[in-house]
């Protein structure tokens, strides 16, 4: 079973993972290797923007990374402005709903994959929560945004080894207009309505209960929240919640031994391009990955003990899986009833 599995894996498969582990890994190694570590969130988020377009034809690619890095590159410069500014938390819960409309608005017209908004939850909550001030604000955009173009430019280059013949698709305001207006606007409404509540209430829950750093519930919520647009609802929610809470057992395991800086990094690495093969045949199978290496690069920078960490994500992780799955339960109803 398992050779039949590895055997699956095109050629293709192998070079996308490799050009996305590069994306993520080099710049890290780099920040590693001047001891800007401090640098690292900024660019490995950035970095997310290679995740984007998964099966894609080379160039329509290239178009979704470029609007998946900007879209990730304003979520970070949103999260450092909260933080420079200290704003009080119910503009952080603002910010957070505004996020999760955005994003969900914007993948559902672009039509890549990974669905949902998962990546841009995840990118504001970790960066509002990363003290910095207003002088630092210019450099960290300039880290993820660099990481971002440096997830393109891999892109590009392979599109330009690999698309010669290929029709240049639609632009990509054109590809956005043409996607938005193919939508159903009242069952849209709802999925995001549904989407939004249940990712803002995860957090309020989590504050609540005075979970250390509350980032995990409402990005379980996130990568849950897709399931509720599946014909195949209750199978879909069941594959996205063991994927979500095996791969936070996966990160417990692996990030237990306390691993250094190039151990987390190369962890980091391989569970990036594990992902971009995965998430083609299953989502569910692909949050074993996305799940440590969240973790592990929302603590590359910040270095805190892993114990409290890992029991802080299994709790949060236990919230927004009981979160989303009461708001998929009321959502399919009004769904149904619509």
């Amino acid at each position: 079973m398992e050779r039949r599995v590895i055997a699956d894996i095109s050629r293709r498969e192998i070079g996308d993972a490799i050009r996305v582990a590069l994306a993520v890994g080099l710049p890290l190694l780099a920040l590693y290797a001047i001891g800007r570590l401090d640098l690292a969130v900024y660019a490995a988020f950035g970095g997310l923007a290679m995740l984007y377009g998964h099966g894609e034809s080379p160039k329509r690619r290239v178009q979704s990374q470029i609007v998946a890095g900007v879209g990730l590159v304003v979520a970070m410069a949103a999260a450092m402005a909260y933080s420079a500014a200290h704003a009080p938390m119910p503009v952080l819960g603002v910010l957070l709903a505004v996020t999760v409309m955005a994003a969900a608005t914007l993948g559902t017209a672009m039509q890549w994959v990974p669905r949902g908004e998962m990546f841009f939850v995840l990118v504001l909550m970790i960066i509002a929560d990363v003290p910095t001030g207003w002088d630092r604000l210019p450099l960290g955009i300039a880290i993820g945004a660099a990481g971002a173009a440096f997830s393109v430019l891999l892109a590009t280059l392979h599109c330009l080894a690999a698309a010669a013949g290929e029709p240049k698709p639609d632009g990509w305001r054109r590809r956005i207009a043409a996607g938005y207006a193919d939508l159903d606007r009242r069952h849209h409404l709802i999925l995001v309505t549904a989407a939004t509540l249940g990712v803002v209430a995860a957090w309020l829950l989590a504050l609540a209960l005075d979970v250390g750093h509350p980032f995990w519930a409402p990005v379980t919520v996130a990568a849950l929240m897709p399931a509720l647009a599946s014909a195949d609802i209750w199978r879909r929610t069941l594959h996205l919640m063991l994927g979500t809470l095996g791969g936070v057992g996966i990160a417990a395991f692996l990030f237990s031994f306390d691993p250094g800086h190039l151990a987390l990094i190369a962890i980091i690495i391989v569970c990036q391009a594990a992902a971009e093969i995965a998430v083609a045949r299953n989502y569910g199978v692909a949050l074993l990955f996305f799940s440590p290496l969240a973790i592990g690069m929302s603590n590359l920078s910040r270095g805190l003990p892993w114990q409290p960490v890992l029991v802080d994500r299994l709790t949060e992780a236990a919230l927004g899986v009981a979160v989303a799955l009461l708001t998929i339960l009321l959502g399919r109803r009004i769904l149904n009833a619509s």
